[in-house]
């Protein structure tokens, strides 16, 4: 990597991802190569040796006992301000194949563009329906639809893949740590009145191990869909104003596993 100071870190979410990261690390890293930028895996309730892989392949390490993909956001994103210069943005990238790491470059393009959140959009590609399959690719325009109708801002997916500018980031004062977490950040960027555009993206099979979210059973979809508009409502009519702000440098409070 480059030796200036990072435009923007890759934040990776990780728990029990050691069949994939390595691969997923190697791929980011050659289609980065060139910009100046840092990675950060947030290890959240992992039991094998996903941060250990993730040290090995050139990430930066944040381990964190709450199992959540939020927690392992905050917590990569925790690290990232405490030790290193200041960053424009922070890319979220899945841990397991499923993002085209060719995508990041859309994103950044457009937030020279002057966008503060940009959304990487799987459902405005036919071409993802397949992998996706039919009812993700439904629950996730119905979620979008759901932000439209909290906040008036309407969506297409609530896809992993996004760029949320330093900024905005800390000003979401984000709080759902599970599944609620990329709901939550779009609901509340939309009632901020930030500058949010869609770009769309490729979605790719996981390279192994178990799905988590996307592609699992008729009931798991309900059952997540369930707590992701929980979330969604929590994210429009919670007490965000009162609600502490994460100093930088200090470390959210997380639930445990």
């Amino acid at each position: 990597m480059p030796a200036t100071a990072p435009l923007f870190a890759v934040i990776i979410p990780a728990c029990d991802e050691e069949p994939c990261l390595g691969a997923v690390l190697d791929e980011l890293h050659a289609a980065l190569a060139g910009r100046s930028y840092l990675v950060a895996v947030g290890v959240n309730c992992s039991t094998d040796r996903t941060a250990e892989i993730a040290r090995a392949h050139g990430a930066l390490v944040a381990e964190t006992a709450a199992r959540g993909y939020g927690c392992g956001c905050q917590a990569a994103s925790d690290l990232i301000e405490r030790e290193h210069p200041p960053v424009d943005g922070y890319v979220f990238f899945a841990a397991d194949g499923a993002n085209d790491p060719r995508d990041i470059a859309a994103l950044l393009a457009a937030r020279e563009n002057g966008a503060a959140l940009v959304l990487g959009c799987r459902t405005r590609l036919r071409a993802n329906w397949r992998l996706m399959n039919l009812q993700y690719v439904v629950a996730n325009r119905v979620f979008g639809a759901l932000c439209g109708l909290l906040t008036g801002r309407f969506f297409a997916d609530l896809g992993p893949l996004r760029f949320i500018g330093r900024e905005l980031f800390h000003a979401l004062r984000l709080r759902e740590w599970k599944m609620g977490w990329t709901i939550e950040a779009q609901v509340r960027a939309a009632r901020l009145g930030a500058a949010i555009i869609e770009v769309p993206v490729r979605e790719r099979e996981r390279i192994a191990g178990q799905q988590k979210v996307s592609r699992v059973s008729l009931g798991r979809t309900f059952a997540v869909g369930v707590k992701i508009i929980a979330a969604g409502f929590r994210a429009r009519f919670g007490d965000y104003e009162s609600a502490p702000l994460t100093a930088v440098g200090e470390t959210a409070s997380f639930p445990r596993c």
